[in-house]
């Protein structure tokens, strides 16, 4: 009986892994669009590598893929870029790693960390975990970002039927455009693996006052110094460097000041921060597509380009220009 039991079981979790596997490698939907970015930014890389010529990786969400443009950079500033982000969805440790994978001596990893870094923790999701283990395979527990624990084993082992559930949903109810970016009318990847949607819809979101954003406490910061230091311990093994941007996204500039709390944060972490004066903030709906974060066509040329001007320019907050925007009056 309990041999029954047994078998029952090993047979049960080798079906179990056969089913995720398939599924993660051949059909999630936005893990094919995301690997079609990476492809096409490994091509750019190929490219745009010269030998002794350093570059700018850079790692975060569709924050990143959908705004910064390498190709601007370039043109404009002479700055070597690489776009490695992927989506927000999978987790911070995961899109690190995956950002990871293209860095190599001499490089700086540019990260992208969220005024609002509330997603910011221990763990990454599930979709992260497959997506992650798709591209990489058992190297992406190398580095120490994506934790060989049991959390993440088990999103590999048994994957996550509600995933197949909206798979079919998505099938039944839009079968052209199972992912809204895969459509051509939609979105496409760029030359140097920016996608470039064509989606309008935003609009800065309705602001809380100054005085209920100075109210509201700095709790999100747990989880972040662990890893920002294995993250640099991941780049000092490969001989490259760690900086931090704060992306700007469709928000009143009433939240520049809270938000350079983050910045301060990550500058006593010792982690540079680029100087961009918004903040994560930037009151131009005609800067952006079908989300807040997600910049128009010509937007992101430009954030683009300012982006390479810092870069160039190796621009960083100091803690003193930090406390001063963090203790005038609004």
């Amino acid at each position: 009986m309990l041999k029954k039991v047994l078998i029952y079981l090993i047979v049960s979790l080798l079906l179990s892994l056969f089913i995720n596997r398939t599924y993660e490698h051949h059909l999630r939907p936005d893990s094919l669009f995301f690997s079609d970015c990476l492809s096409t930014s490994r091509q750019w890389e190929t490219k745009i590598r010269r030998q002794g010529e350093p570059c700018y990786v850079f790692a975060g969400g569709s924050e990143v893929r959908m705004s910064i443009e390498p190709l601007s950079m370039l043109k404009e500033h002479g700055i070597r870029a690489i776009n490695a982000a992927t989506q927000a969805g999978n987790g911070t440790r995961c899109n690190i790693q995956i950002a990871l994978d293209f860095l190599q001596k001499g490089d700086t990893l540019v990260l992208s960390m969220f005024p609002d870094v509330t997603s910011i923790g221990e763990n990454s999701s599930h979709g992260g975990v497959n997506f992650c283990y798709t591209q990489q395979g058992s190297k992406m527990f190398a580095d120490g970002i994506v934790l060989p624990n049991a959390y993440n084993i088990s999103h590999l082992l048994f994957g996550d039927s509600s995933c197949y559930s909206t798979h079919i949903l998505r099938i039944l109810t839009r079968p052209r455009c199972i992912y809204r970016y895969s459509c051509k009318e939609n979105a496409r990847i760029s030359e140097s693996g920016r996608v470039e949607v064509f989606i309008r819809k935003t609009h800065i979101s309705p602001s809380k006052s100054p005085q209920e954003i100075k109210k509201t406490p700095i709790t999100h910061f747990s989880g972040i110094a662990s890893l920002i230091e294995q993250t640099k311990r991941a780049c000092h093994t490969r001989g490259a460097n760690l900086i931090v941007y704060l992306p700007r996204h469709c928000r009143s500039s009433i939240f520049r000041q809270t938000y350079a709390q983050t910045a301060l944060y990550l500058t006593k972490l010792g982690i540079p921060v680029l100087r961009d004066p918004h903040l994560g903030t930037w009151e131009n709906n005609d800067a952006y597509s079908d989300t807040p974060q997600h910049m128009s066509i010509q937007g992101g040329q430009v954030y683009s380009a300012y982006i390479a001007q810092l870069l160039k320019n190796k621009d960083y907050w100091t803690q003193e220009e930090l406390l001063h925007i963090i203790h005038a009056p609004q």
